[in-house]
């Protein structure tokens, strides 16, 4: 059983294994309060350097921060335009609905017109598909589709994933 990290008190998680916290208010504001310390932001981080989904987290960040780096002034797969507008790192097949390891694939994510194809069209899929051919080819789109097998990343592959691309958007910029 874990201790709170303010009152010390033993308790019973409520919502996850990682809650520093009993859950009383005063606690939980205090812990609030000592977070916004620098050193105490840095502990944090060591400590979810173990929590996959927070690993995970940072890695899509780091992958989608450089992909956005990459296709700069290219404008989005989907419409083709080039006006200044958000522009988010769209994926062809979906986080969701494909194996985890294309999440991060280069062939796969691309720069996308945020408002409009990426959310508003849900991906605007039938355009993008066109103009990923035209960019990586009809023979590497098919592979894309055609991949199915679920994979599961593991902790230290998604830290990986992260530094990698980390140091690429480094080496781009």
């Amino acid at each position: 059983m874990p201790k709170c990290k303010v009152c010390k008190e033993k308790f019973t998680p409520t919502f996850n294994s990682l809650q520093p916290t009993c859950g009383e208010i005063k606690c939980a504001v205090e812990w609030g309060r000592k977070l916004r310390g620098k050193e105490t932001r840095k502990a944090l981080a060591k400590h979810h350097e173990n929590d996959k989904s927070w690993v995970r987290t940072k890695a899509q960040e780091a992958f989608n921060k450089y992909i956005r780096l990459r296709d700069k002034g290219q404008g989005c797969i989907s419409c083709g335009t080039t006006k200044d507008v958000q522009y988010a790192a769209g994926h062809y097949r979906s986080r969701g609905g494909a194996p985890q390891n294309l999440a991060f694939h280069e062939w796969n994510v691309n720069l996308q017109c945020n408002r409009k194809c990426n959310m508003a069209l849900s991906g605007n899929i039938g355009e993008y598909r066109i103009r990923l051919i035209q960019k990586i080819g009809l023979e590497n789109v098919e592979w894309l589709e055609n991949q199915n097998t679920p994979v599961k990343l593991t902790i230290e592959e998604l830290r990986e994933i992260r530094d990698t691309y980390k140091a690429k958007y480094k080496e781009l910029k």
